[in-house]
């Protein structure tokens, strides 16, 4: 779920925004506050089933401001747990035949590949394993070829263990000009593809949440953990009892 979230930030589907403001029109000091909002792609995108749990507070109020942890406990009750998030995704049309389906199977609540999606899996898994073992080196001598291979692979690039994030800010501008020129009759102009280019062309990105994106998977993972206060913030109310404020 975590990976997914990470997805949907890079195409910019979603944002991460703070804001520095008083937590009382009183008080002395100024705190920032980390929130999720719709991002600029958000109204051209066309969620997979289990992307739909991560944008759907925002389906009626576009502006929606929610506070992050706030934002993660939503997703972890929409998901309704491991198995029923793991079913929304196996129900995607892209990847329902690689999935077996039988009573039994759902009865104990089983996944098991078929054939076809085993041979799936293994061509994955070497694809990217050999991007992993060159990524570095072409980021270094091969630049052009190594952003046409992150562009393919698109959010698995966190996946990737020899990724540099800060070397990709140091990619020049120019050769991804000419990837978007080179390919403009191949992509489509709402493909995936065109939604990953903003994300190397966003110094901001860089700068704020992707500049450490380990400290944004771990506060997913401390936040999605955390039992702590929850009341609803679907409701679109303006405060969330003591958690702080959808709003």
């Amino acid at each position: 779920m975590k990976y997914t979230f990470m997805d949907l930030l890079l195409k910019k589907v979603i944002e991460i925004k703070e804001i520095s403001k008083k937590p009382h029109p009183k008080d002395k000091y100024t705190r920032t506050y980390t929130y999720v909002v719709s991002g600029k792609n958000f109204r051209k995108y066309r969620p997979k089933n289990h992307e739909s749990i991560f944008l759907s507070p925002f389906n009626k109020e576009q502006d929606f401001e929610i506070l992050f942890n706030n934002f993660i406990k939503m997703v972890y009750d929409a998901s309704k747990g491991s198995w029923n998030f793991k079913k929304l995704n196996k129900s995607n049309l892209e990847v329902t035949t690689f999935f077996k389906s039988s009573v039994l199977l759902s009865l104990f609540k089983l996944y098991k590949l078929t054939d076809k999606g085993i041979l799936v899996r293994t061509d994955i898994d070497n694809y990217l394993n050999g991007i992993d073992k060159s990524i570095d080196n072409l980021l270094h001598n091969d630049k052009k070829k190594g952003i046409e291979l992150l562009l393919n692979i698109g959010g698995n690039i966190f996946l990737l263990k020899n990724l540099d994030f800060q070397l990709l800010k140091k990619i020049d501008k120019e050769i991804l000009n000419q990837h978007r020129v080179l390919n403009t009759d191949t992509y489509d102009s709402t493909s995936n593809s065109w939604l990953y280019m903003d994300f190397y062309e966003d110094d901001y990105m860089f700068d704020s949440y992707f500049d450490s994106f380990d400290d944004t998977l771990d506060s997913f993972d401390t936040e999605f953990d955390a039992s702590g206060c929850y009341s609803g913030c679907y409701s679109g109310g303006s405060s969330c009892g003591g958690c702080g404020g959808c709003h």
